[in-house]
């Protein structure tokens, strides 16, 4: 049976990448042609009948095996076609799959330095290099986690370790139990950060009630006044506030806090200031964007940063870096690690000892490599071709306000182009929902009815979503290099306008 001489391990790799070959070059060439959709949708229940998931006593071996790759291929959502605008990543790139391909060869774990040198470095390397572009100083370094959620995680768990370190032995006793040092821990976020801040909280036991939402202007981004005033409501509670969170790039619209002006105000009272730019924080390096906007303006005055450049720079999921200016090995060593002596040997580039975890996937490797590859100017015009695509997309949409179309921002404020497309012929019927007091939940029917029907087809994917009041409407993420303002921008615009003729009045709201 192949396989089973396992002196042998070359040529059956050999063997097998072959046939891997040809079926990835085809499944990335079709991402790049015109003509194939985004995903060839298919129900659940159907997918079972034409995929075996059935897990084997015998083995398949190469043969049953390849059948299977082949199926998952064919039906899965293709993220190399640039009609994926769903969520905020894109396909990757052929460095980015080499990239995997030697960690796979290597099977290295990142946790300490002996068993992992290269990848070790790499990481010390890529990190120390972001942060100085944050302007976070020579002395800026980081970690990679496994997402952005993790990232958060991390820095939450480490602003309170190292602000309050006899939690790490005593647990969390906020007063009034005797002697505590501190107040209720609270957390400072705008209404429109990550859930992932949410979720940090919950893990770390000071549960969602510690989080205080600040609210945000009519951009969405966080109001800096408010943020003052609930913190000193906060303070006279006899509570004590310890992580502010400011968000560069949110989920939905894609907005910058003002990072500086909430610095000013965390550092006033001794709060941890940590930035969320998993989305948006690739623009650093975008010359133009720097010196254009003031979007990441502040980002030196960081106590610690989440990047991931798995979204907007196309580096193979995941990558997301957590970065700080206050020696990275000494504040995230130094506030988590424990004494595993039996893994850990005081070696400074054991980076795993500043984790919560312990094996660790040397991701660093995908951005090192990419950036070896393309240089900062070449990530650099990939943030700028996302910035006009989305501008493009925005004047498409504005234009055809009289087909239907309404931004919810104008101008879109990053790379989410954000619309409702209300079919003429509903739109003698809105005064009517608006009197009834049902114009959100209608509208909100009528973009879901429009996004299910795309679905359906798979020419594009894209995504649909709330915000505060409004109704649902198109989230248009904006990120594949490869995207064209015809064939892709216009396409979809063109597509949601013949899916609208199929809504009929009587029958949806009748």
């Amino acid at each position: 049976m192949f396989g089973t001489d396992r002196k042998d391990l070359a040529t059956e790799l050999e063997t097998m990448l072959d046939m891997a070959k040809t079926l990835f070059v085809q499944h990335v060439r079709e991402g790049q042609n015109a003509d194939q959709a985004v995903v060839k949708y298919t129900s659940q229940n159907d997918l079972y009948k034409v995929i075996d998931f059935d897990l084997p006593n015998v083995g398949k071996g190469v043969d049953g095996t390849f059948e299977l790759i082949k199926k998952t291929l064919d039906y899965s959502v293709n993220s190399w076609n640039p009609r994926f605008m769903d969520k905020l990543y894109a396909g990757t790139n052929p460095i980015g799959v080499i990239s995997e391909m030697l960690i796979a060869v290597l099977n290295g774990n990142s946790h300490v330095y002996h068993v992992s040198p290269v990848f070790t470095l790499m990481e010390i390397q890529v990190t120390k290099a972001v942060g100085e572009l944050l302007n976070m100083g020579e002395n800026s370094g980081g970690l990679l986690c496994p997402g952005g959620s993790a990232s958060n995680l991390l820095a939450m768990f480490t602003a309170r370790n190292k602000l309050f370190p006899s939690i790490t032995k005593t647990g969390y006793l906020p007063r009034p139990y005797p002697g505590a040092e501190y107040g209720p821990l609270k957390i400072f976020t705008s209404i429109s950060s990550h859930y992932s801040i949410d979720k940090a909280a919950q893990v770390m036991g000071l549960g969602t009630n510690s989080i205080i939402k600040v609210p945000t202007d009519s951009c969405g981004r966080m109001r800096v006044d408010r943020l003052e005033i609930l913190i000193r409501e906060s303070v006279d509670r006899g509570e004590t506030p310890f992580f502010v969170n400011a968000t560069a790039g949110t989920t939905v619209l894609g907005a910058f806090d003002p990072i500086r002006a909430i610095a000013t105000v965390a550092k006033q009272f001794n709060c941890w200031l940590h930035v969320d730019g998993s989305w948006g924080g690739s623009v650093v390096f975008s010359n133009s964007a720097v010196k254009t906007t003031n979007w990441l303006d502040g980002s030196g005055l960081a106590d610690t940063f989440t990047l991931n450049p798995h979204k907007l720079l196309g580096v193979p999921l995941q990558c997301s870096m957590l970065l700080t200016p206050h020696k990275a090995h000494a504040l995230f060593a130094q506030a988590n690690s424990l004494a595993a002596d039996y893994l850990f040997h005081g070696n400074p580039y054991d980076l795993g000892a500043g984790t919560i975890g312990c094996g660790r996937r040397p991701d660093a490797v995908k951005m090192f490599l990419a950036w070896t590859f393309y240089g900062r100017q070449g990530f650099g015009n990939r943030v700028d071709r996302a910035l006009g695509s989305a501008a493009d997309l925005t004047t498409m949409v504005r234009n055809r306000k009289d087909r239907g179309f309404i931004l919810v921002k104008d101008p879109s404020p990053f790379l989410q182009v954000c619309f409702w497309y209300i079919p003429n012929h509903l739109s003698n019927h809105v005064l009517h929902w608006e009197a009834q007091g049902n114009y959100t939940a209608n509208v909100s029917l009528v973009t879901k009815m429009l996004h299910l029907r795309l679905r359906e087809i798979g020419e594009f994917l894209v995504d649909h979503a709330p915000l505060d009041s409004l109704p649902h409407f198109f989230r248009i993420v904006i990120n594949s290099p490869t995207v064209s303002v015809e064939r892709d921008l216009a396409g979809l615009l063109d597509a949601i306008e013949e899916a609208g003729k199929e809504i009929e009045w009587d029958r949806v709201f009748g």
